[in-house]
């Protein structure tokens, strides 16, 4: 197995300089597209990890950035009292003046015309709404994560989708997709070949509570990821639902060991990407990353409970 401190086979990355390049072009060009494909480009990173490490870093999503930029910029406006409604609303990357005053009052709880009047717009409230959950800092009872470098091979998984994240969680997007998942695999008399069980999540969430957020939860067949043993199959069974194949490609992964309750992985994965990636340096690959569940959850205490993350090296 390689050794944990195995430098970086590329160059250091600057994460932290990449970033500042996508929130730069942001801010000169409110007006304009602002997807999260288009900021990673800029930032020159995967939208797999861009997302992840933007949110991270800066305490927010992309889309919540995003959203905190145009409306200041278009209160600064307002506060000026020099241009209409709807230039002030173009200017800042929204389609009419009825747009601008949808997002404040959804996000700010105020009106164009109460900022005009001089009313302070409620900040807080938009970063409760966009925000993740605090992460424990990487000092003292929380040191430097310390994972594995390995490599696995190619891993062809079936997967049912779950949907929906709350408060951070998507406990509600396992229960749906293992739920689907589960009973297939039994229906068909395979559970006794399922090596491991995965997640692989699509998707970056828009915020802590987004519905739309998807998980893959998928089975290996006849290949064990803790013990890198066998081979992957790919065996006959009914593609209901939403059961279908996918493959992720194989390489050199780091694997972070989280103990504890699934509710808390999202820690560990914030102190992968604000701590240990920025740390390192080491440049990511173009593939999703995924956890895997080492334990039963039905025999082993949550506290107990073993999920190894793997992030995909180059």
């Amino acid at each position: 197995m390689p050794s944990k401190d195995a430098p970086p086979t590329h160059p250091p990355v600057r994460y932290l300089e990449l970033l500042s390049r996508a929130v730069e072009h942001a801010d000169a060009h409110l007006a304009d597209r602002l997807d999260t494909d288009t900021l990673a480009r800029r930032a020159a990173m995967s939208p797999h990890h861009f997302q992840r490490m933007f949110r991270a870093y800066f305490g927010t999503t992309v889309a919540g950035y995003v959203t905190w930029r145009r409306l200041q910029r278009a209160c600064e406006l307002l506060g000026q009292g020099e241009l209409p409604v709807i230039e002030v609303a173009l200017a800042v990357g929204y389609e009419s003046a009825q747009a601008l005053a949808k997002a404040m009052r959804r996000e700010l709880d105020t009106t164009p015309t109460a900022v005009r009047a001089g009313t302070q717009p409620h900040w807080q409230r938009l970063f409760d709404r966009r925000s993740p959950l605090s992460i424990p800092p990487a000092t003292g009872a929380h040191p430097m994560l310390q994972p594995q470098l390995i490599e696995i091979p190619t891993l062809t998984f079936l997967a049912a989708t779950g949907r929906g994240m709350s408060n951070g969680d998507m406990t509600r997007a396992a229960q749906q997709g293992f739920g689907e998942l589960m009973p297939a695999v039994q229906a068909a008399g395979l559970q006794q070949r399922m090596g491991s069980c995965i997640a692989v999540m699509p998707d970056d969430p828009e915020g802590p509570d987004d519905q739309n957020a998807r998980m893959w939860c998928a089975t290996v067949f006849d290949y064990d990821l803790a013990t890198r043993s066998g081979q992957c199959t790919k065996p006959d069974i009914p593609l209901t639902g939403t059961l279908q194949w996918h493959e992720l490609p194989g390489g050199r992964f780091a694997v972070f060991r989280h103990v504890g309750p699934y509710e808390d992985l999202h820690t560990t994965w914030q102190r992968v990407y604000h701590d240990w990636l920025p740390a390192t340096g080491y440049a990511l690959r173009d593939t999703p990353p995924f956890e895997h569940y080492v334990d039963d959850p039905d025999s082993t205490p949550a506290e107990q409970l073993r999920t190894d993350i793997y992030l995909p090296l180059k």
